[in-house]
């Protein structure tokens, strides 16, 4: 039976020395993003430590809030058309960088000028495939669909929405 979709995800941005964690997932969506999942019943908060413990082994001992929006961007499970995302500053964390297995690719701390590139290679993608961000739905799809996207991938499309809103790309 196919998970259904609460259309609630949470986002975690980590900063060391200027540079924000960035995962490339195993799974849907391909691309580079701060780790995030969804809430499935948890509050933001909660979401945030889990998703953090899971994807990247770090425990989180403070938080603060930076966005709340909704976007229309789809995910797998059932359902899955829009999520309303609450996006954490991690201010204090402790353990090792360990990624899943399971989840991550591979995992960057990007410079400023890094994240630019990252968000550079998704407007190239867009403008190859015609694509925009203001249809998310389809951006994703197309990203989703691409073998070209999943051998060198961009930022997650959200993502891209998501750091632009926050001025980070």
């Amino acid at each position: 039976m196919a998970k259904i979709c609460d259309n609630k995800s949470t986002g975690i941005l980590f900063w060391k020395g200027g540079k924000l964690l960035l995962i490339e997932r195993k799974k849907y969506n391909p691309g580079f993003a701060p780790p995030a999942g969804h809430n499935d019943g948890d509050d933001p908060e909660t979401t945030a430590r889990k998703e953090s413990t899971e994807e990247i082994g770090f425990v989180i001992d403070a938080l603060d809030k930076k966005l709340k929006l909704v976007l229309e961007n789809p995910c797998k499970r059932e359902n899955g058309s829009y999520h309303a995302w609450t996006v954490f500053e991690a201010k204090q964390w402790h353990g090792e960088l360990r990624p899943s297995d399971e989840e991550v690719k591979s995992f960057l701390w990007a410079s400023p000028f890094m994240l630019t590139q990252l968000a550079n290679r998704l407007e190239q993608f867009m403008r190859t495939e015609k694509a925009s961000i203001d249809n998310l739905t389809e951006l994703v799809r197309a990203t989703n669909e691409s073998e070209a996207w999943k051998q060198n991938p961009g930022l997650e499309p959200p993502w891209y929405v998501i750091l632009r809103r926050l001025d980070i790309v």
